[in-house]
């Protein structure tokens, strides 16, 4: 383990990196920016390491605006309608990010705050931030992140309390490209989901409330499908998006696994592990050509995938979707998990 000064922000306050280790080798650098996690290098069928996130090799490139990076999102991830929410009888008013609409918390998004340092060994970091409901959210949060590399791959576990009612959705934005971070498109790479249902979306990427099957549609990746075959199939059927951005309902309860994606040319295979209800497919559909990464790689639009897993969006909302309404003062926790194997 070791931990080593990754840059200096604006305002003088240390970013740190940490670089944790498992005993077969695999490595992940988690920098306290956003708690970001910088790399993760896993082997292939033949025990050749390669980083399989993409992000960027200075501090100067994460502070970049739409800089690819594997942060955390809160303190609501993903979208809330017209930027605004009623809770206890009070309207809440955020900020307007996208469009009309609040993304990953608007400009209060964890990804862009910097965490302390709490603790670190060989294996493991821990991260915290106080979130004062700078965005407009009711109250405070007190939010711990907890990195954890064991032999299976990387466990992240959140804790978060917090002084008022309040929606609470906490994710990770990784952008993962299992042939490695600069190898280009993921066309061949293949995604299976464990979801019979999704909530499909308007133009604004708005669920409209609706949970719909999957069968017979594109989003049906009960069986393992290739990202270019699937994504020419969503746009066949009119879907404007340019890929995938999409929220899934996923199978079952409690710490279970919600997804498998495959690289044919390398071996590697990772699955996903969550509790949380949902999980965003997202193919980087707005990626331009040329963004510069990690290592002097190369990115490029349709270069990586997300599987975010979280609450559905606009859940805030919608009274049937499951509830994201943490109660002052007790814990929130969650975990998500990504396993590596060949």
């Amino acid at each position: 383990m070791g931990v080593e000064l990754f840059g200096t922000l604006p305002a003088g306050e240390n970013v740190w990196r940490c670089t944790l280790k498992n005993k077969r080798g695999m490595s992940a650098q988690i920098i306290t920016l956003g708690a970001i996690i910088q790399s993760i290098r896993v082997p292939d069928r033949e025990g050749n390491f390669e980083n399989v996130v993409l992000g960027r090799g200075d501090l100067a490139g994460y502070l970049a605006p739409r800089s690819p990076s594997a942060a955390v999102i809160g303190r609501v991830a993903n979208r809330i309608k017209g930027h605004s929410f009623q809770l206890g009888g009070k309207v809440y008013d955020l900020a307007a990010n996208e469009g009309n609409n609040t993304l990953h918390g608007g400009p209060g998004n964890y990804g862009r705050r910097n965490f302390a340092l709490v603790d670190a060994d060989d294996s493991l970091v821990r991260l915290a931030l106080r979130d004062h409901g700078e965005a407009g959210f009711p109250g405070e949060v007190d939010l711990e992140v907890c990195y954890h590399l064991n032999d299976e791959g990387l466990l992240i576990r959140y804790r978060a309390i917090p002084t008022e009612d309040t929606p609470v959705n906490l994710t990770n934005h990784v952008y993962f490209n299992l042939a490695g971070h600069g190898s280009g498109q993921i066309n061949e790479q293949e995604l299976q989901i464990e979801a019979d249902f999704y909530t499909p979306s308007d133009d604004e990427n708005i669920p409209t409330g609706e949970i719909l099957p999957t069968r017979g549609t594109p989003f049906d990746f009960s069986a393992p499908r290739k990202f270019g075959p699937a994504m020419e199939e969503l746009a066949a059927s009119g879907d404007k998006k340019g890929g995938f951005d999409h929220n899934f309902v996923l199978k079952g309860r409690g710490m279970r696994k919600a997804a498998c994606a495959r690289d044919g040319q390398s071996g590697r295979v990772m699955e996903v592990f969550t509790d949380l209800p949902g999980m965003q497919l997202f193919t980087a559909n707005h990626m331009q050509e040329g963004t510069p990464g990690n290592d002097g790689a190369s990115y490029t639009r349709h270069g990586a995938f997300c599987l975010e897993t979280q609450f559905f969006p606009n859940a805030i909302h919608v009274p049937h979707f499951p509830c994201c309404i943490v109660p002052a003062n007790r814990i929130f926790s969650s975990a998500t998990a990504y396993y590596f194997r060949t």
